[in-house]
C-alpha cells in the first residue's frame, strides 16, 4: 500500500525485492568476511584452522551469488544491476537519468571480486611453518610465492571496501533512507513486482557450491 508523507507526496509501496536466499547470503557473508579477517589479523596460529575453514566458506558462498546472480530471484540476478563508470559519475553529478543503485552496485561488484581474490589465493598460501592452503602443494615456489605475497596485502582492499560500505549505511541512516534496512526486510518502496522466495532452487544452489568446494579443495 502507498503511502503519504507530510507534505503530501504519495511514495511507492514497499515491496519485497531481496528474497530470503539472498539476504541470507549477505549475512552470512558478512560474517565469514569478517570472521576471515579477524582470525587472519588476530596473529593467533590457534585461530588458523577457522581461518581456513572461514574461506572455504566464502568460496562457498561465493559461487551460490555466482549461480544466484544467474538463475535466482528477480531481482538478485546481474542482469538488474546495470553500472558502469559513466553511470557511476553521473549519479554523483546528479543526473536525474542516472540510476540510483549504480554505486551500491559497483560498490558491491568491486567487493565480491576483492574478497574473490583474497580467497582464491589464500589457497595457494603458506607461511613455511605451521599453515599452508590446501592447492600449495600442486602449485610451484614461485607461484606460492606470487599468491602468499598477494593475500598478505590484498585484504587491504577487502577492508577498504568494507569501510566504505559500512560509512555508506551511516549516512543513510542519518539521511533517513530506508535502504539499509533493505537487507532486513527485504522490501524497498519501489513500484515494482514482488521478488519471490525460490527456496527449492536456492537449496539446490547451495548445495551445489558447498559440494564444488569440498571436491575441488577438501575430498
Amino acid at each position: 500500500m502507498s503511502e503519504t508523507t507530510d507534505n503530501g507526496a504519495v511514495t511507492p509501496p514497499r515491496t519485497l525485492v531481496w528474497d530470503w536466499p539472498l539476504r541470507l547470503w549477505h549475512w552470512a557473508f558478512a560474517l565469514c568476511v569478517g570472521g576471515s579477517l579477524g582470525t587472519g589479523l588476530a596473529d593467533d596460529i590457534a585461530l588458523m584452522d577457522w581461518h581456513l575453514r572461514l574461506g572455504y566458506a566464502a568460496l562457498a558462498l561465493l559461487l551460490f551469488r555466482l549461480g544466484w546472480g544467474i538463475w535466482g530471484g528477480r531481482y538478485a540476478r546481474f542482469a538488474t544491476f546495470r553500472t558502469s563508470p559513466a553511470r557511476f559519475l553521473a549519479h554523483f553529478r546528479g543526473e536525474r537519468t542516472a540510476p540510483r543503485t549504480a554505486p551500491g552496485a559497483a560498490l558491491a561488484a568491486l567487493l565480491v571480486i576483492a574478497v574473490a581474490v583474497q580467497a582464491a589465493t589464500g589457497l595457494y598460501t603458506t607461511d613455511d611453518i605451521f599453515t599452508e592452503g590446501p592447492l600449495v602443494r600442486h602449485a610451484s615456489g614461485d607461484t606460492v610465492a606470487l599468491m602468499s605475497f598477494i593475500h598478505r596485502r590484498a585484504f587491504l582492499v577487502v577492508l577498504a571496501l568494507v569501510g566504505v560500505h559500512l560509512l555508506a549505511q551511516v549516512v543513510y541512516a542519518v539521511l533517513r533512507d530506508p535502504t539499509p534496512l533493505g537487507m532486513f526486510t527485504g522490501r524497498k518502496p519501489v513500484r515494482l513486482p514482488a521478488a519471490a522466495n525460490l527456496w527449492i532452487r536456492a537449496l539446490l544452489t547451495a548445495a551445489a557450491a558447498a559440494a564444488a568446494v569440498w571436491w575441488a579443495l577438501l575430498g
